[in-house]
């Protein structure tokens, strides 16, 4: 299984200053000594007063915000997913899925909004209706499209190239009787026929007013049957490729839009996955876009996706009780533990790191774990850490350890700040 690449560093439901300092300050010493994965600090219920003032004073933003530790989309979900215009040909985008090795991808209108799927299983009910009767062949197509699918040259041009209409492939493989009896079955209007250098069939095709004619292997019409082609208000193209091959080019040219799964099934990235599992295992391409509040796409989650990912990681601050931790919790693994509290209930199945002190805070037990591993916390942390110890001893009063001056007095040398001025400055901003 694979881990989240996100771990989350979590402090304790309802956080006071003391936690939500040392979260951030945490979630920065193991981003600097570990570059392979991504700590995020994070904060579990509304923060006390004093805190948001604090944070507000020194114009410190808070951290995410979370009330559950359960995967959501956006943590296992494929980002950047390669979507495909409404109007691009279905094989110009089949060349794209075998290209990026694609199962799936996100249809989109104009301005990128969402409006559907096009999978393999999608090619694939296309692939058997081709060799289905007549009925199923039909396509939704423009003369435009057909010449560009064949790469052809016009012979004889329609009065508008770019006007969409149903149309029935056929091959001209017949003699004239028996294309008149498909004619029988068929609207001419509707019809596309391909076929090679045979003359009769070509002027009978012509004589009955079908809509295109598309003339297969570079061969060239003559010029009577042009000039009856254009009386007739027939449309001539000519192709280079073999008849199988132009047909073929023909129903797979169409835009994708009249083949896709129109709908409106999508997720967000917010979403939990234990909610949304069912709607990705019962989707027909086993996948399900992932849409922003404008229903523009972010991202695809798979079903892939959902198996292959694990539990997420946490690293719980200030904290050890199920009692003051997110729900969820016992879904996670839980990397280590920081704490000046005593050790709660949590119980872990997983190598566990913990580091519980009897001091006065937890802003001291990370300034001293920054001290450990030679590493200088940013002037923000360092703050932070400064800020959380004396607050959490209320103002230095109560539970003032040796180790809690101690750690004060060297997270403010590294940045010339003065412990002093620090108190000061945190009473004008909670106003004591």
């Amino acid at each position: 299984m694979r881990g989240i690449k996100d771990i989350y560093v979590v402090g304790r439901k309802n956080p006071d200053l003391d936690s939500i300092a040392s979260t951030i300050a945490y979630a920065e010493l193991k981003n600097t000594l570990d570059r392979d994965s991504n700590y995020v600090p994070t904060m579990c219920g509304n923060s006390d007063k004093i805190t948001q003032k604090l944070f507000g004073y020194y114009n410190i933003p808070l951290p995410k915000y979370i009330d559950d530790l359960g995967l959501r989309v956006e943590d296992v979900m494929t980002k950047n997913a390669i979507t495909v215009g409404k109007d691009e040909s279905v094989t110009e985008i089949f060349k794209l899925m075998l290209k990026n090795d694609l199962m799936v991808v996100p249809v989109v209108d104009e301005d990128g909004t969402f409006i559907g799927y096009f999978g393999m299983i999608d090619i694939a009910k296309k692939s058997i209706s081709s060799v289905m009767p007549d009925i199923f062949r039909k396509i939704k197509t423009s003369i435009s499209i057909i010449k560009n699918a064949v790469d052809g040259e016009l012979i004889v041009a329609p009065k508008d190239e770019d006007k969409m209409f149903v149309a029935t492939v056929v091959m001209g493989v017949m003699d004239e009787e028996g294309l008149m009896k498909v004619i029988e079955r068929i609207e001419p209007e509707s019809i596309i026929m391909v076929v090679g250098n045979r003359r009769e069939m070509q002027k009978a095709a012509i004589e009955m007013g079908i809509r295109c004619i598309v003339i297969s292997h570079g061969y060239k019409m003559d010029e009577d049957l042009v000039k009856m082609a254009k009386e007739n208000d027939v449309t001539v193209i000519s192709s280079e490729y073999d008849a199988f091959a132009t047909v073929g080019l023909i129903e797979w040219g169409i835009p994708v839009e009249s083949v896709c799964e129109k709908s409106s099934t999508v997720v967000h990235p917010s979403d939990l996955i234990a909610d949304i599992k069912e709607k990705v295992y019962r989707s027909s391409n086993r996948a399900v876009t992932v849409v922003n509040s404008s229903n523009k796409v972010v991202g695809i989650i798979t079903r892939t996706d959902i198996i292959k990912y694990n539990k997420r990681n946490v690293i719980l601050i200030d904290h050890s009780s199920s009692m003051n931790a997110p729900e969820g919790i016992y879904e996670c693994n839980i990397l280590e533990i920081v704490d000046h509290h005593r050790l709660g209930d949590i119980q872990t199945g997983y190598p566990t790191r913990f580091r519980i002190e009897p001091w006065g805070s937890t802003s001291s037990i990370v300034a001293d774990e920054f001290r450990i591993n030679s590493i200088r916390p940013s002037k923000t942390s360092a703050l932070l850490l400064a800020s959380g110890i004396i607050v959490n001893t209320k103002f230095l009063k109560e539970n003032f350890t040796n180790k809690d001056e101690e750690m004060l007095n060297w997270v403010c040398s590294l940045w010339d700040f003065d412990p002093n001025n620090i108190l000061e400055d945190l009473k004008n901003a909670i106003n004591l």
